[in-house]
């Protein structure tokens, strides 16, 4: 290839990766054909004999990072198919918003709300909502979007609980320790969210827009039904358990799942599983309650952190005892690890810190 040539096809490429970045930055969603247009133009460039490695692997590296600060805002997040629900996750992994804190957080396009616990949260058709009796502390924001364009964010630390009426009737109870990425108001084609954490969703049906749930490594499409999902990132595998209805769960390379009422599907980086279970011990505990069924004392402690927001610290020969039984948590946390341990022969003490030892 003569220097001429080169120069030429470098020119070329930074134009062509110039446009796409324009084009994505720019793309309301009905217009995101054209910037997918543009891709495959570039790739037909790319695709030509005279095209050296070096140059390709540069251009290649430059549309990636423009993707990259496209997926950091979230546009990606309505997009189709499988490759695009991937990318849409980007929202949980890039963002810096912390589940760590103490408080309920909900992120209204630029404005950040503290909200009292077991904030019962509920939006109107046109994605008006009555957060305002809810808040413990604002920040403002300036230029606040309209709701149609927002994407909020609710942030459940451990120890927290709420729940939010969506504007197309659907409602959705959240677990401790819990990330959900939702809009104001839903496409008129579908219905979608996002994530992290633990839901149980009750959907209002609505035949002509199927509700998705995206998590990670995971869809689950509905048009109405009641259902569960739990999918923690600390944890080693994600569920979805059907209590009504019928739910079509996707996972993996043209990997589907179609669960009937009482059944669970448990994924893993070894596959999916799917059984019958009693669907009451996966859901109660939106009523404040736990059931265990033949459970390790490990798992079910891990739990119990989690929904208190302290630590408990156990050993090995502890975890692996089994155990059955109803916890009612609207008691204290002192008085469910009390009744844990009185009933397997175990003590406990609180540290300075707060936490709670667990022993023989």
């Amino acid at each position: 290839m003569n220097r001429k040539q080169k120069i030429s096809d470098k020119k070329l490429f930074e134009q062509a990766g110039k446009d796409l970045l324009r084009k994505i930055h720019e793309a309301e969603p009905d217009r995101r054909q054209e910037a997918l247009a543009s891709w495959q133009e570039i790739e037909a460039g790319l695709s030509r004999p005279h095209t050296s490695f070096r140059l390709r692997s540069l251009f290649i590296w430059s549309v990636a990072a423009s993707i990259a600060v496209l997926l950091s805002v979230g546009l990606y997040f309505w997009t189709d198919g499988k490759k695009d629900s991937s990318m849409s996750l980007a929202l949980l992994e890039n963002n810096t918003s912390s589940l760590s804190g103490n408080e309920i957080v909900l992120i209204e396009s630029k404005e950040k709300l503290q909200l009292k616990d077991e904030s019962s949260i509920t939006y109107d058709v046109d994605g008006k909502s009555n957060v305002e009796e809810h808040v413990v502390k604002k920040e403002t924001a300036e230029d606040r979007k309209e709701k149609k364009e927002e994407i909020n964010q609710i942030i459940v630390p451990k120890g927290r609980r709420a729940d939010i009426t969506f504007s197309d009737g659907t409602r959705m109870y959240v677990n401790a320790g819990t990330r959900v990425f939702y809009p104001a108001v839903f496409k008129k084609d579908k219905r979608e969210i996002i994530v992290e954490g633990e839901v149980y969703l009750d959907v209002a049906k609505d035949p002509s827009r199927p509700f998705i749930v995206k998590a990670n490594g995971f869809d689950v499409k509905v048009l109405g039904t009641q259902f569960n999902v739990c999918a923690y990132k600390e944890d080693a595998s994600a569920s979805v358990v059907l209590v009504d209805g019928r739910v079509e769960v996707s996972s993996g390379k043209n990997t589907k799942s179609i669960l009937s009422p009482n059944q669970m599907i448990e994924i893993n980086d070894k596959g999916t599983d799917v059984k019958e279970v009693d669907v009451f011990e996966y859901i109660c505990w939106k009523d404040n309650m736990m059931m265990l069924s033949d459970r390790k004392v490990g798992e079910t402690l891990d739990r119990l952190s989690r929904y208190y927001g302290r630590k408990i610290w156990y050993n090995e020969e502890i975890g692996n005892i089994p155990i059955s039984g109803k916890l009612d948590l609207r008691e204290n946390m002192e008085d469910v690890i009390s009744i844990l341990c009185q009933s397997l022969f175990l003590q406990y003490k609180t540290d300075a810190n707060n936490n709670i030892i667990i022993s023989k």
